[in-house]
Formats: structure tokens, C-alpha cells, sequence
């Protein structure tokens, strides 16, 4: 691997590894400081709501200023000015707007930088997962050492924590290197995104994140009540959780070999089928913990699997000159609003038709996602990414 892919693992690394802080333990700093449940749910769901319109207003400027390079380290500075921000504020309105610009630059980043990785890669984009597996590492590697950390020290310490590393992700964005060989020129009079954005088939692909990614709203939000409602212990939950990022950096360690063999198509259709099944076990089955174990070794699929062929397959359907916004449009509609959606959804079956229901409309979801991709995506990738380079 080259210095650059180097460079480019270490960005994923520590930007997932302030997710991993700031995801699982942000809550647990919100409760500390007395904030209530209600206040808690708002500002969560403030930072949720920001993940649309964030990566849409990177990717406009990355692919208005045609060099990602810029948009990566102006959306970098301005995480870490608002994710510092968070730890002077006081009271539950200067925190809300504080999250909330900090959310629109942090969710911004990623979209952008999956875009700028794949000209870094240009006709070996198959090699894409063996980067990406490095944020998956540093998620684990942060959401579990800090479970033992804020016990010991407090949760005092998550926040500068989490600001630490958005830190050395702003510090990698900087020294990222030009790309001139591969940069798109923006054509003036090219083809028009808002008429790309209208076609069937990106409508389709569209329909597949959100439909796809509502059914992880329930998984995100509830998995862990949901487990400990049926008597599993907090160790064995995380080590549930623990498997299935296992399996999705497995995923993303084989991926070369994947993309080179299976098309796009085929595979996102693989992904969406067995996410369903995944979450019909989950729903049928979660007295027996080792079928349950069995599920979640599926996140290979359900996320490892997805997201790969999502980042490659949207740049695919929309105009050269908007590989940003279609990095963005996966972000936004899916987690974004799929993910809203599918929370606000799991959180009304939770309460009225039982827990299993939960996942029971999750695997709702993957069905029709995966109808959708079967009806109006089979073929659009026939080929394999080694053979279209």
C-alpha cells in the first residue's frame, strides 16, 4: 500500500473512531449534565435531521469548486470549531444550534471523501473496501475502549475525546494530496443534475436507501433494549455488536475480490436479501442466542455489503460532473431521512404492537428494497467493477 492509501486508511480511521466516541456516548454526557430525556431526544434527533442536509451541501461544493480537497477541509475546520463549541455552551438552545452545525459539517465529510478515494483509486476502485474496513476498525476500536474508559475516568471525558480526533481527521484532510490527473472539469453546458435526479432509475436506487436504510432506524435505536427485554446480559449485547462489525470488516477485507467476480447489480440484490432475512430472524427467533449471533454476522450484508456497492453504483447513474452529490444522495435519503423515518416508525411499534414488530417492519422494509432493485436496477451494473474499471 502507498503513502497516500496510507494517509487515505488513516482518514477513515479516525474519522469513524470519533463516531464510535460520540455515537454510543454523547447520551450518556447529555444525562451527566442534566439534561432530560425529552432534551436528549431533540438534540439527537437534530443531529439525525442535520445528516440530510449535510452531505448535500458538501457535495454541492466539492463539485462546485471542482477539487474535493477544498470542500474536505472547510467542512473539516468547521467540525472541529462546532465540536469544540459543544464543550463551552450551557444552556439546551446554544447547545442544540451548536450540535447542529457541527452535525451539517461532521455528516458532511464522508460523502465527499468517498468521492475523492475513488479518483485517488480511478480503474482499481475494486480496492475500495480494503480502505474503508479501517473506519469499521476504528469504530470498534473506540466504542469499546471507551465503554471501559468513561466507567473508569467518567463521561466528562467523551467529548473531548470525540474532539480529538475530529481534530487529527481535520489534520489528515489538510495534507491530502492533489489529485490534478483525475479531477473532473465542470462542463457548462453538460448535463443537467435536476434531470439526472428524475430519471426511473435513479429514482429507483433512491426508493432502495431509503426503504433499505429506514429498516436500520430500529436496529440503531432499539436493538440493545430489545435484546435485554429477552434477558441478555450487557457483556453478551456487546459482543453481539461486536460480531457484527467483525463481519463487516471481513466484508470489507474481501471486497476486491467480490467486485471483480459478482456485478453491482446482482450483489446489491444479494445485500437487500439477506438483510430481510436477518431481520425475520431477528423478529422469529431472539430466545436463542446463538441463531441471533448468526444474524448479526449478516451486517456483512446489510451494511458492509450495501454501502459498498452504493458508493460505487451512484456515481455510476447520475453525470460525471456530480460524483459528490451522488455519494450524498446515499447519505441524505437514506440515512437521513430512511433513517428518521424508520426511527420515528420503530419508536410507534415499539409502544403499540410489541417489540417484535420492530424488526418485523424492518424486514418490511428490505423487502421492498429489494423489489425495487429487482425490478428496476437488474442490469444497469451487468458488469463486475474489475471489468469496468
Amino acid at each position: 500500500m502507498t503513502r497516500s492509501l496510507v494517509w487515505i486508511g488513516a482518514g477513515y480511521l479516525v474519522y469513524f473512531g470519533a463516531v464510535g466516541v460520540f455515537q454510543p456516548y454523547f447520551p450518556l454526557h447529555l444525562a451527566a449534565l442534566g439534561v432530560s430525556g425529552a432534551g436528549i431526544g431533540m438534540l439527537l434527533a437534530l443531529w439525525s435531521a442535520m445528516r440530510i442536509l449535510g452531505p448535500l451541501g458538501a457535495a454541492w461544493l466539492a463539485d462546485a469548486l471542482n477539487d474535493r480537497r477544498v470542500a474536505l477541509r472547510l467542512f473539516g475546520v468547521g467540525s472541529v470549531l462546532f465540536m469544540a463549541l459543544l464543550m463551552l455552551v450551557g444552556s439546551l438552545w446554544a447547545m442544540a444550534a451548536a450540535l447542529s452545525i457541527a452535525s451539517f459539517f461532521f455528516n458532511g465529510l464522508v460523502p465527499v471523501y468517498d468521492t475523492y478515494v475513488l479518483d485517488r483509486l480511478g480503474q482499481q476502485s475494486h480496492g475500495y473496501g480494503r480502505l474503508r474496513l479501517w473506519g469499521s476498525i476504528g469504530f470498534i476500536a473506540t466504542s469499546a475502549s471507551f465503554g471501559v474508559l468513561s466507567g473508569r475516568y467518567g463521561v466528562q471525558i467523551v467529548l473531548p475525546a470525540a474532539v480529538m480526533l475530529v481534530v487529527c481527521t481535520a489534520g489528515i484532510l489538510m495534507g491530502l494530496p492533489a489529485l490534478p490527473d483525475r479531477q473532473r472539469r465542470l462542463d457548462a453546458a453538460g448535463e443537467s443534475f435536476a434531470r439526472a435526479l428524475l430519471t426511473p432509475r435513479v429514482l429507483v436506487f433512491l426508493g432502495v436507501c431509503f426503504f433499505h436504510l429506514a429498516g436500520f432506524g430500529a436496529y440503531y435505536g432499539f436493538y440493545t433494549l430489545y435484546l435485554t427485554g429477552f434477558g441478555y446480559s450487557p457483556s453478551v449485547i456487546g459482543l453481539y455488536w461486536a460480531a457484527g462489525v467483525c463481519a463487516e470488516i471481513a466484508l470489507f477485507a474481501l471486497a476486491a475480490r467480490i467486485l471483480q467476480r459478482f456485478s453491482l447489480s446482482l450483489l446489491l440484490e444479494l445485500a437487500l436479501g439477506l438483510s430481510c432475512l436477518r431481520w425475520i430472524i431477528v423478529a422469529a427467533v431472539p430466545q436463542r442466542p446463538s441463531v441471533m449471533l448468526a444474524a448479526q454476522v449478516l451486517h456483512l450484508a446489510g451494511f458492509g455489503l450495501f454501502h459498498m456497492v452504493t458508493v460505487l453504483l451512484g456515481p455510476r447513474l447520475l453525470p460525471s460532473t456530480a460524483a459528490a452529490r451522488a455519494q450524498a444522495l446515499v447519505s441524505s435519503v437514506g440515512w437521513g431521512a430512511g433513517g428518521i423515518a424508520g426511527s420515528v416508525l420503530a419508536g410507534l411499534c415499539w409502544d403499540r404492537y410489541g417489540h417484535r414488530s420492530v424488526f418485523a417492519v424492518s424486514a418490511v422494509f428490505a423487502g421492498i428494497a429489494w423489489l425495487l432493485a429487482a425490478i428496476g436496477l437488474r442490469g444497469v451494473a451487468s458488469d463486475s467493477v474489475g471489468a469496468a474499471g
